[in-house]
Protein backbone atom coordinates (compact mmCIF):
# COMPACT_ATOMS: atom_id res chain seq x y z
CA UNK A 1 0.00 0.00 0.00
CA UNK A 2 2.81 2.18 0.95
CA UNK A 3 4.58 1.38 -2.62
CA UNK A 4 1.51 2.70 -4.27
CA UNK A 5 1.10 5.76 -2.41
CA UNK A 6 4.51 6.18 -3.18
CA UNK A 7 4.33 5.65 -7.05
CA UNK A 8 1.37 7.73 -7.15
CA UNK A 9 3.13 10.56 -5.16
CA UNK A 10 6.38 10.33 -7.34
CA UNK A 11 4.12 10.42 -10.73
CA UNK A 12 2.60 13.36 -9.27
CA UNK A 13 6.16 15.05 -8.87
CA UNK A 14 7.16 13.68 -11.51
CA UNK A 15 4.85 15.59 -13.89
CA UNK A 16 5.85 18.52 -11.59
CA UNK A 17 9.66 18.33 -12.46
CA UNK A 18 8.98 17.67 -16.17
CA UNK A 19 7.47 20.50 -16.84
CA UNK A 20 10.58 22.49 -15.16
CA UNK A 21 12.89 20.79 -17.86
CA UNK A 22 14.12 18.00 -15.19
CA UNK A 23 15.16 14.60 -16.68
CA UNK A 24 13.37 11.60 -15.85
CA UNK A 25 14.44 8.10 -15.57
CA UNK A 26 12.48 4.67 -15.33
CA UNK A 27 13.06 2.64 -11.86
CA UNK A 28 11.60 -0.89 -12.88
CA UNK A 29 12.19 -3.47 -10.39
CA UNK A 30 14.51 -6.34 -11.75
CA UNK A 31 11.82 -9.58 -11.39
CA UNK A 32 9.20 -7.27 -13.37
CA UNK A 33 11.72 -6.80 -16.06
CA UNK A 34 13.22 -10.43 -16.29
CA UNK A 35 9.21 -11.29 -15.81
CA UNK A 36 8.59 -8.88 -19.26
CA UNK A 37 11.64 -10.90 -21.02
CA UNK A 38 10.88 -14.03 -20.52
CA UNK A 39 6.99 -13.46 -21.48
CA UNK A 40 8.40 -12.03 -24.90
CA UNK A 41 10.46 -15.50 -25.50
CA UNK A 42 7.51 -17.26 -25.77
CA UNK A 43 6.46 -14.70 -29.01
CA UNK A 44 6.22 -10.66 -29.35
CA UNK A 45 2.80 -9.46 -29.24
CA UNK A 46 1.70 -6.29 -31.84
CA UNK A 47 1.31 -3.80 -29.17
CA UNK A 48 2.76 -3.69 -25.99
CA UNK A 49 0.00 -2.11 -24.16
CA UNK A 50 -1.91 -2.34 -20.30
CA UNK A 51 -3.54 -5.50 -21.16
CA UNK A 52 0.21 -7.27 -21.93
CA UNK A 53 1.53 -6.02 -18.58
CA UNK A 54 -0.99 -6.68 -16.46
CA UNK A 55 0.43 -10.22 -16.67
CA UNK A 56 3.00 -9.21 -14.93
CA UNK A 57 1.50 -6.53 -12.57
CA UNK A 58 -1.29 -5.83 -11.11
CA UNK A 59 -0.87 -2.58 -9.40
CA UNK A 60 -2.50 0.07 -12.17
CA UNK A 61 0.08 2.85 -11.46
CA UNK A 62 3.14 0.88 -11.51
CA UNK A 63 1.78 -0.47 -15.36
CA UNK A 64 1.50 3.17 -16.09
CA UNK A 65 5.41 3.49 -14.94
CA UNK A 66 6.66 0.39 -16.51
CA UNK A 67 5.10 1.30 -19.70
CA UNK A 68 6.85 5.02 -19.40
CA UNK A 69 9.85 3.04 -18.81
CA UNK A 70 10.08 0.54 -21.80
CA UNK A 71 9.36 3.55 -24.29
CA UNK A 72 12.34 5.76 -22.41
CA UNK A 73 14.24 3.03 -23.17
CA UNK A 74 13.53 2.69 -27.28
CA UNK A 75 11.76 -0.60 -26.42
CA UNK A 76 8.44 0.58 -27.87
CA UNK A 77 7.10 3.59 -29.38
CA UNK A 78 4.55 5.90 -29.02
CA UNK A 79 1.87 3.95 -29.92
CA UNK A 80 3.42 1.13 -28.15
CA UNK A 81 4.69 -1.34 -31.08
CA UNK A 82 7.56 -3.15 -30.48
CA UNK A 83 10.63 -2.05 -32.13
CA UNK A 84 13.54 -3.16 -33.34
CA UNK A 85 15.64 -2.62 -30.51
CA UNK A 86 13.07 -5.04 -28.60
CA UNK A 87 13.76 -7.97 -30.97
CA UNK A 88 17.10 -7.57 -29.96
CA UNK A 89 16.69 -7.30 -26.80
CA UNK A 90 14.92 -10.78 -26.27
CA UNK A 91 17.35 -12.30 -29.15
CA UNK A 92 20.04 -14.00 -26.34
CA UNK A 93 22.76 -13.59 -28.83
CA UNK A 94 22.41 -9.65 -28.67
CA UNK A 95 21.30 -9.12 -25.87
CA UNK A 96 24.00 -7.74 -23.94
CA UNK A 97 24.50 -5.39 -26.93
CA UNK A 98 21.05 -4.05 -26.89
CA UNK A 99 21.13 -3.42 -23.14
CA UNK A 100 24.69 -1.36 -23.58
CA UNK A 101 23.27 0.27 -26.32
CA UNK A 102 19.89 1.20 -23.96
CA UNK A 103 22.25 2.72 -21.36
CA UNK A 104 24.32 5.06 -23.62
CA UNK A 105 20.93 6.57 -25.20
CA UNK A 106 19.30 6.60 -21.85
CA UNK A 107 22.21 7.54 -19.16
CA UNK A 108 24.69 9.23 -21.62
CA UNK A 109 26.46 11.60 -18.07
CA UNK A 110 26.05 8.89 -16.27
CA UNK A 111 27.94 6.46 -18.68
CA UNK A 112 30.67 9.04 -18.84
CA UNK A 113 30.90 9.05 -14.71
CA UNK A 114 30.20 5.38 -14.73
CA UNK A 115 33.14 4.86 -17.19
CA UNK A 116 35.94 7.48 -15.41
CA UNK A 117 35.50 5.20 -12.36
CA UNK A 118 35.79 2.01 -14.39
CA UNK A 119 32.27 0.82 -12.87
CA UNK A 120 33.53 1.80 -8.95
CA UNK A 121 31.45 4.60 -8.55
CA UNK A 122 29.97 4.77 -5.54
CA UNK A 123 25.81 4.08 -5.01
CA UNK A 124 25.50 7.76 -2.84
CA UNK A 125 27.22 9.30 -5.96
CA UNK A 126 24.29 7.43 -8.07
CA UNK A 127 21.57 8.14 -6.40
CA UNK A 128 22.46 11.90 -5.76
CA UNK A 129 22.80 11.95 -9.74
CA UNK A 130 19.35 10.59 -10.23
CA UNK A 131 18.15 12.94 -7.35
CA UNK A 132 19.77 16.02 -9.28
CA UNK A 133 18.86 15.65 -12.61
CA UNK A 134 15.11 14.72 -11.56
CA UNK A 135 14.36 16.02 -8.42
CA UNK A 136 12.54 12.94 -7.06
CA UNK A 137 13.09 11.73 -3.44
CA UNK A 138 15.88 9.88 -2.38
CA UNK A 139 13.35 6.39 -2.57
CA UNK A 140 12.91 6.94 -6.30
CA UNK A 141 16.13 8.09 -6.85
CA UNK A 142 17.70 4.27 -5.13
CA UNK A 143 15.34 2.89 -7.64
CA UNK A 144 16.58 4.55 -10.44
CA UNK A 145 20.16 3.64 -9.13
CA UNK A 146 19.21 -0.38 -8.62
CA UNK A 147 17.36 -0.49 -11.90
CA UNK A 148 20.99 1.50 -13.71
CA UNK A 149 23.34 -1.29 -12.17
CA UNK A 150 20.88 -4.26 -12.87
CA UNK A 151 21.21 -2.62 -16.55
CA UNK A 152 25.01 -2.40 -16.21
CA UNK A 153 25.45 -5.85 -15.06
CA UNK A 154 23.71 -7.13 -18.59
CA UNK A 155 25.52 -5.07 -20.93
CA UNK A 156 28.29 -5.68 -22.69
CA UNK A 157 30.27 -1.78 -24.44
CA UNK A 158 32.46 -3.71 -27.03
CA UNK A 159 31.52 -3.31 -30.62
CA UNK A 160 29.19 -5.77 -32.05
CA UNK A 161 29.90 -8.19 -34.47
CA UNK A 162 28.62 -7.49 -37.90
CA UNK A 163 25.55 -9.67 -39.06
CA UNK A 164 26.86 -12.70 -41.93
CA UNK A 165 26.11 -11.42 -44.98
CA UNK A 166 23.31 -12.81 -46.43
CA UNK A 167 24.45 -15.32 -49.37
CA UNK A 168 22.72 -14.38 -52.58
CA UNK A 169 21.11 -17.37 -54.17
CA UNK A 170 23.27 -18.68 -57.10
CA UNK A 171 21.44 -17.88 -60.66
CA UNK A 172 19.71 -20.87 -62.24
CA UNK A 173 21.02 -21.99 -65.33
CA UNK A 174 19.42 -20.90 -68.43
CA UNK A 175 17.59 -23.58 -70.39
CA UNK A 176 18.83 -24.96 -73.08
CA UNK A 177 16.67 -24.26 -76.58
CA UNK A 178 15.25 -26.80 -78.04
CA UNK A 179 16.30 -28.74 -80.58
CA UNK A 180 14.27 -27.55 -84.26
CA UNK A 181 13.00 -29.81 -86.22
CA UNK A 182 12.57 -29.69 -89.85
CA UNK A 183 9.05 -30.17 -90.86
CA UNK A 184 8.83 -32.24 -94.13
CA UNK A 185 7.68 -30.97 -97.63
CA UNK A 186 3.91 -32.24 -97.91
CA UNK A 187 3.58 -34.89 -100.60
CA UNK A 188 2.24 -33.38 -104.14
CA UNK A 189 -1.08 -34.77 -105.28
CA UNK A 190 1.00 -37.49 -107.37
CA UNK A 191 2.81 -38.78 -104.42
CA UNK A 192 -0.53 -39.07 -102.42
CA UNK A 193 -1.79 -41.30 -105.32
CA UNK A 194 1.34 -43.14 -105.06
CA UNK A 195 1.40 -43.70 -101.23
CA UNK A 196 -1.88 -45.51 -101.20
CA UNK A 197 -0.90 -48.16 -103.92
CA UNK A 198 2.75 -48.93 -102.08
CA UNK A 199 1.37 -49.37 -98.73
CA UNK A 200 -0.74 -51.52 -99.96
CA UNK A 201 1.48 -53.96 -101.91
CA UNK A 202 3.84 -53.39 -98.85
CA UNK A 203 1.18 -54.67 -96.60
CA UNK A 204 0.38 -57.60 -98.91
CA UNK A 205 4.37 -58.51 -98.87
CA UNK A 206 3.99 -58.49 -95.21
CA UNK A 207 1.05 -60.43 -95.23
CA UNK A 208 2.57 -63.46 -97.52
CA UNK A 209 5.74 -63.27 -95.31
CA UNK A 210 3.88 -63.52 -92.20
CA UNK A 211 1.85 -66.53 -93.29
CA UNK A 212 4.81 -68.49 -95.00
CA UNK A 213 6.77 -68.00 -91.39
CA UNK A 214 3.84 -69.07 -89.52
CA UNK A 215 3.64 -72.14 -91.62
CA UNK A 216 7.36 -72.82 -91.49
CA UNK A 217 7.45 -71.93 -87.47
CA UNK A 218 7.83 -75.34 -85.75
CA UNK A 219 4.74 -76.23 -83.75
CA UNK A 220 5.00 -75.78 -79.87
CA UNK A 221 6.48 -78.39 -77.56
CA UNK A 222 7.99 -80.28 -80.47
CA UNK A 223 11.31 -81.62 -79.97
CA UNK A 224 14.33 -80.59 -81.75
CA UNK A 225 14.47 -84.12 -82.73
CA UNK A 226 11.16 -84.30 -84.24
CA UNK A 227 11.45 -81.22 -86.50
CA UNK A 228 14.04 -82.89 -89.22
CA UNK A 229 12.36 -84.59 -91.66
CA UNK A 230 13.32 -88.44 -91.24
CA UNK A 231 13.15 -90.69 -94.55
CA UNK A 232 9.62 -92.96 -94.93
CA UNK A 233 10.37 -96.30 -94.09
CA UNK A 234 8.90 -98.66 -96.64
CA UNK A 235 6.50 -101.40 -95.28
CA UNK A 236 6.64 -104.75 -96.72
CA UNK A 237 2.92 -105.40 -98.04
CA UNK A 238 1.41 -108.23 -96.52
CA UNK A 239 2.38 -111.85 -98.78
CA UNK A 240 -0.66 -112.81 -101.13
CA UNK A 241 -2.80 -115.11 -100.03
CA UNK A 242 -3.11 -116.06 -103.95
CA UNK A 243 -1.95 -119.38 -105.72
CA UNK A 244 1.44 -119.46 -108.08
CA UNK A 245 0.66 -119.12 -111.14
CA UNK A 246 2.99 -121.74 -114.09
CA UNK A 247 5.06 -118.47 -114.70
CA UNK A 248 5.81 -117.73 -110.86
CA UNK A 249 6.78 -121.27 -110.10
CA UNK A 250 9.16 -121.49 -112.67
CA UNK A 251 10.93 -118.23 -111.68
CA UNK A 252 10.81 -119.79 -108.18
CA UNK A 253 12.66 -122.90 -109.46
CA UNK A 254 15.41 -120.90 -111.70
CA UNK A 255 15.97 -118.78 -107.80
CA UNK A 256 16.63 -121.88 -105.94
CA UNK A 257 19.08 -123.07 -109.06
CA UNK A 258 20.87 -119.94 -109.79
CA UNK A 259 21.41 -118.12 -105.95
CA UNK A 260 23.90 -120.48 -103.94
CA UNK A 261 24.10 -118.46 -100.13
CA UNK A 262 27.54 -120.03 -98.32
CA UNK A 263 27.51 -118.27 -95.09
CA UNK A 264 31.28 -118.35 -93.25
CA UNK A 265 33.15 -116.80 -90.46
CA UNK A 266 33.59 -113.70 -92.39
CA UNK A 267 29.89 -113.01 -92.72
CA UNK A 268 28.25 -110.53 -89.73
CA UNK A 269 24.93 -109.82 -88.71
CA UNK A 270 24.26 -106.86 -90.74
CA UNK A 271 25.50 -108.87 -94.00
CA UNK A 272 23.04 -111.86 -93.21
CA UNK A 273 20.35 -110.01 -92.27
CA UNK A 274 20.86 -107.89 -95.79
CA UNK A 275 21.10 -110.75 -97.86
CA UNK A 276 17.96 -112.36 -96.53
CA UNK A 277 15.88 -109.17 -97.03
CA UNK A 278 17.13 -109.39 -100.36
CA UNK A 279 15.53 -112.65 -100.92
CA UNK A 280 12.24 -112.08 -99.36
CA UNK A 281 11.97 -109.02 -101.70
CA UNK A 282 12.80 -111.25 -104.57
CA UNK A 283 10.25 -113.84 -103.35
CA UNK A 284 7.25 -110.88 -103.01
CA UNK A 285 8.62 -109.19 -105.90
CA UNK A 286 7.86 -113.04 -108.16
CA UNK A 287 4.29 -113.43 -105.70
CA UNK A 288 2.64 -110.15 -107.05
CA UNK A 289 3.82 -110.98 -110.66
Amino acid sequence: MSEEMDSSAASQNDGQKVGQGKSWYPYITKAQFEKFLARLQTAIPEQVDRDYIRAIIRTPSMIHRFLRGIEAMGLIDRDQQPTERLQRLVDQNSRKHAVAEIMQDLYPDLIDQWRQEDGAMGDSDIVNFFHQHTGMGKDSANKMKMFFKYLAESADFSTPPEPAPIAEPEPEPEPEPEPKFESEPEPTAEEQEERPQTSSRRSGRERGERGSSSRNAPQSGAKPSDQTERPAQTERPAPSNRPLTELQKAYLDTVQKVVNINIDGDWDDDMIRTAFDRLERLFDRIRRG
